[in-house]
C-alpha cells in the first residue's frame, strides 16, 4: 500500500483519505446545490455547500469550478446577466461579480445568520433576506445594506412585482407586503405551515407554496385559497415566467406547469429522476427546457416538447448508494445506483453520465432497475421490474448493443410474476435462469436446455462449458454442462448454505460460493472439490478471476452492518486474504478487466479505481515468531514478470504475541536511479514471516532494488526484471 493521501474536489471544507493504491472516481459533483440560473440551453450558473459556484457552457456534465474564496454554503443568487450578478449564504454573505466569477467583492451583514433569497429591482436597488427574520435593503449595490426589523422568524423567499411593489415568505405563515420599495412592510398569516416561495403574475394574482401545499390570491396577496398541481407532497418553489406560464416544485419532485395563469396545472419533466431526491431550485429558459437543482449532487435538465413527450437528464453527480460495477475496459463501464439509476462512462470514471433505467406509467406506476450484467461494449443486460395492473408484477429483461443508450437489443427476455436469477454471455451465446428453466440463446431467439429445480447463479467459461446453481431445499448443488445444455451432470455441495456465486474457466478451474463462509473449489470442471478457508461469517458472492493465478470475490458480512470486502488471491484460489488496501471501504461491488485495472463502488456515490491491482497481498507463513528482523532474497531473479520477497518481523521486545500490535513496515520498490516505483507494504503488521508478490507487467526490463523499513531497521536488496 503506498501512503494515504488527501483528495479534495469541489468540496472545500471536506478531506477524504484512502490508500493511494485507489484513486476516487466518483460521480461528481456531490455538493448539495440550493440555486440555479441557466440564461440560455448552454450557459448557466449553479451554487451550493461549501462556496461552490460552477458555471456550464454546454448544457451538458461538463461543469467548471469557479473558486469563491468561501467556503459558507451559498443559498440565493441574482444574476442581471451572465457576468453580473449576486450571491446571498450562510453567515449573512453577500458576494457580487462583474466578471463571471473571475473576481469578487463580499460583504457581510450586521447578525452574520444565513441568507436565503435575494433579488434586485434595478443595479443599485436590493433585497435580501434569511433565517431570524432577516431583511436588508440597499441603494447602492453591494455596499450599504441596511436592516429592516420585520420578524424573528425565518425568511424563505423574496419577490417582487415591480418596483414598488414586493412580497417575503417565511415561517409559521409569515407574509409581508410593501408598496413602496420596502420603506414599510405589512404583515400577515397565512395559515401556518411554513411558507417557502411567493411569486406575482400581476399585481393582483399571486402564487405561494407551502409545507403541505401551494395557496393563490387574486387581491394583491389580502386573502388566500388553496390549489391543487397534480399531486400531493411538500411544495418547495413556485416560478412564472410570464402571466400564463409557471411553474410548480415539489421539494421531491416532481414539476407541474401551467399554461394558463395557474388555473389548470399538468405533470412536467419526467418523475422518476426526481424519486427520493430533493431539489431546491428551477429555471427556466424557454418553452422547451428548465433545469432543477437539488441535494447530493443533482442537477437536472428538463426537455419538453409536447406533454407526451419529456424527457429529463441528470448534469449532475450523485451520492446514491451503489452496487454492480461493470466494465470491458479500463475505460468503458456502468454501475447501478439506488432509485433505478443507471451510470455509465467511457473516461474510466472520470467523468459519469446518469440516467434513470426505467419508465413511469401514471397507470400502471413505476419501473425499476433491479438488476445490470455488463459482458462487452455491444452486448449489456438489464432487469427491469414492471409492477403491472391488478397486482400482477412482471419482469423484464433488455439489452443494450450501443452502451445503455437504448435497450432494445435482440435478446430481451420477459417473465411474469417471479424475475430472472442470473444472465451470464460466453463466445456469442447467452444463458438465463428463471424459474425452473435455465434458457439459451445463439442469436436466433429463446430455447430451453434445462428444466428442473430452480437455477440460480451461471458462469460459462466458453459458449458450451459453464456451471449454473440449483435452489433445491436441504443440500444445495450445481449443474454442470459441456456440450451448451444438451446435457446436464449435477454436483453436490454437501452443504445446505446457499449458493452466492459459480465460476469456470477452460482449464477446469472452478469454484462455488456460498453463505456462511463456504467457498469450494475444483480443477478438473467439478469432478472433485476441495473446501477453501476463508474468514467466517461472509457470503462468498461474485467470483472472478483475471487468470490462473490471479482472482478475487466479495465477501459481504452476514450480520450488521453488512460490510462488504474485497478478498484477493495470487495462487489460483487455493488461498484468499482481504485486500488490506480496502480495509477501509466498504465494498458492495467490483469489477477488474485485468490484474492491474480495476474498479469498487460502495454506498454514498463512492468509487475508487486502481492502476497498480490495488494489490497488497502479504501472506504470513506458519505461527512461529522470528527473533529479528531479515528481508530474503528475491525469487526468482532474473523475474519475467511476476517475483516473490519474503520478510520477518520480530516479536517486540516486552511483548506478547497475543497482545502486540505489531509495527509499522514499510516495503518499496525503487528504480536504478532511486525513484519510488511502487510501495509494496506500508501499515501495521503483526510479527511473522510473509510473502508478497510484485507484478511487474507494467515495467521496463531493468535492475530494481527493494527496501524493507520498520522502526530502526532498514535493508535493500537489488533485483533484475527482463522481458
Amino acid at each position: 500500500m503506498r501512503s494515504l493521501f488527501l483528495l479534495l474536489f469541489l468540496l472545500p471544507s471536506i478531506l477524504i483519505s484512502q490508500n493511494s493504491d485507489w484513486a476516487y472516481r466518483n460521480p461528481y459533483p456531490q455538493n448539495d446545490f440550493y440555486a440555479i440560473k441557466f440564461f440560455n440551453q448552454n450557459t448557466g450558473y449553479v451554487i451550493g455547500s461549501n462556496g461552490i459556484f460552477m458555471k456550464n457552457t454546454t448544457g451538458s456534465n461538463n461543469w467548471i469550478n469557479i473558486p469563491t474564496n468561501t467556503t459558507n454554503d451559498l443559498y440565493a443568487m441574482h444574476f442581471f446577466n451572465v457576468n453580473t450578478g449576486y450571491i446571498a449564504g450562510a453567515g449573512g454573505l453577500i458576494l457580487y461579480t462583474s466578471t463571471g466569477g473571475s473576481s469578487w467583492t463580499s460583504v457581510a451583514t450586521s447578525n452574520g445568520f444565513a441568507l436565503r433569497s435575494i433579488v434586485f429591482i434595478n443595479n443599485n436597488t436590493g433585497f435580501a433576506a434569511g433565517d431570524h427574520g432577516e431583511l436588508y435593503k440597499t441603494t447602492s449595490g453591494i455596499t450599504g445594506w441596511l436592516s429592516t426589523p420585520v420578524t424573528a422568524t425565518n425568511l424563505r423567499s423574496i419577490y417582487f412585482y415591480d418596483s414598488l411593489k414586493g412580497f417575503v415568505c417565511g415561517d409559521s405563515g409569515k407574509f409581508f407586503k410593501t408598496t413602496n420599495c420596502g420603506v414599510n412592510w405589512s404583515v400577515q398569516t397565512v395559515g401556518t405551515e411554513n411558507l417557502y416561495s411567493v411569486n406575482f403574475i400581476n399585481s393582483l394574482t399571486g402564487f405561494l407554496t407551502a409545507r403541505l401545499g401551494s395557496m393563490k390570491s387574486t387581491d394583491g396577496g389580502n386573502t388566500w385559497s388553496n390549489f391543487q398541481v397534480g399531486y400531493s407532497g411538500e411544495e418547495n418553489i413556485v416560478k412564472f415566467v410570464n402571466a400564463n406560464t409557471g411553474y410548480v416544485c415539489g421539494k421531491n419532485g416532481p414539476i407541474s406547469r401551467t399554461t394558463n395563469g395557474g388555473a389548470v396545472w399538468q405533470p412536467w419533466c419526467s418523475y422518476q429522476l426526481f424519486f427520493g431526491n430533493k431539489f431546491n431550485d428551477i429555471s427556466i429558459v424557454d418553452s422547451a427546457a428548465g433545469y432543477v437543482c437539488g441535494e447530493q449532487g443533482w442537477i437536472v435538465k428538463c426537455y419538453f416538447t409536447d406533454q407526451q413527450n419529456q424527457t429529463a437528464y441528470n448534469l449532475g453527480g450523485s451520492l446514491a448508494n451503489l452496487s454492480r460495477i461493470s466494465f470491458t475496459s479500463a475505460t468503458t463501464g456502468a454501475m447501478m445506483g439506488d432509485g433505478s439509476l443507471l451510470f455509465t462512462t467511457s473516461t474510466g470514471g472520470d467523468k459519469w453520465d446518469i440516467t434513470f433505467s426505467g419508465s413511469n406509467s401514471w397507470f400502471e406506476g413505476t419501473t425499476w432497475l433491479t438488476k445490470l450484467w455488463v459482458y462487452s461494449p455491444n452486448s449489456w443486460y438489464r432487469e427491469l421490474y414492471f409492477p403491472g395492473v391488478g397486482g400482477f408484477p412482471s419482469f423484464s429483461i433488455q439489452q443494450s448493443t450501443d452502451m445503455g443508450l437504448t435497450w432494445t437489443g435482440p435478446r430481451n427476455f420477459g417473465s411474469m410474476g417471479y424475475g430472472v436469477g442470473d444472465v451470464f454471455e460466453s463466445g456469442g451465446v447467452t444463458y438465463l435462469s428463471s424459474s425452473l428453466e435455465v434458457k439459451k440463446n445463439s442469436g436466433s431467439g429463446w430455447s430451453t436446455v434445462y428444466t428442473g429445480s430452480t437455477p440460480g447463479k451461471i458462469h460459462f467459461a466458453d459458449a458450451n462449458t459453464g456451471f449454473v446453481s440449483t435452489y433445491t431445499s436441504g443440500l444445495k448443488s450445481i449443474l454442470y454442462t459441456s456440450n451448451g445444455g444438451t446435457n446436464w451432470i449435477t454436483y453436490s455441495t454437501g452443504s445446505t448454505k446457499s449458493i452466492e456465486s459459480v465460476y469456470l474457466r477452460t482449464s477446469g478451474l472452478g469454484f462455488i460460493g456460498c453463505d456462511s463462509s463456504l467457498l469450494l473449489r475444483t480443477t478438473n470442471f467439478g469432478a472433485n472439490w476441495t473446501q477453501v478457508t476463508v474468514p467466517n461469517n461472509l457470503r462468498v458472492q461474485n467470483i472472478r478471476f483475471s487468470s490462473e493465478i490471479i482472482g478475487w470475490f466479495l465477501g459481504t458480512e452476514r450480520n450488521s452492518p453488512y460490510t462488504g470486502r474485497l478478498l484477493v488471491t495470487n495462487n489460483g484460489g487455493t488461498t484468499f486474504q482481504q485486500m488490506m488496501s480496502l480495509e477501509n471501504f466498504n465494498v458492495t461491488g467490483y469489477s477488474f478487466v485485468d490484474a492491474q485495472n480495476g474498479f469498487v463502488c460502495g454506498d454514498s456515490g463512492k468509487v475508487l479505481k486502481t492502476t497498480n491491482g490495488g494489490l497488497t497481498f502479504v501472506s504470513q507463513n506458519g505461527e512461529l515468531y522470528p527473533e529479528k528482523y531479515s528481508l530474503s532474497q528475491n525469487y526468482p531473479n532474473p523475474f519475467n514478470p511476476v517475483t516473490n520477497i519474503s520478510f520477518s518481523i520480530p516479536l517486540s521486545r516486552g511483548v506478547t504475541a497475543e497482545g502486540g500490535r505489531g509495527v509499522f513496515v514499510k516495503l518499496i520498490i525503487y528504480d536504478l536511479l532511486g525513484r519510488e516505483v511502487t510501495s509494496l507494504v506500508n501499515q501495521q503488521m503483526q510479527p511473522g514471516s510473509y510473502n508478497v508478490d510484485w507484478d511487474a507487467s507494467n515495467y521496463p526490463s531493468g535492475v530494481y532494488f527493494y527496501k524493507l523499513e520498520s522502526n530502526d531497521y532498514s535493508e535493500s536488496r537489488r533485483m533484475v526484471l527482463v522481458k
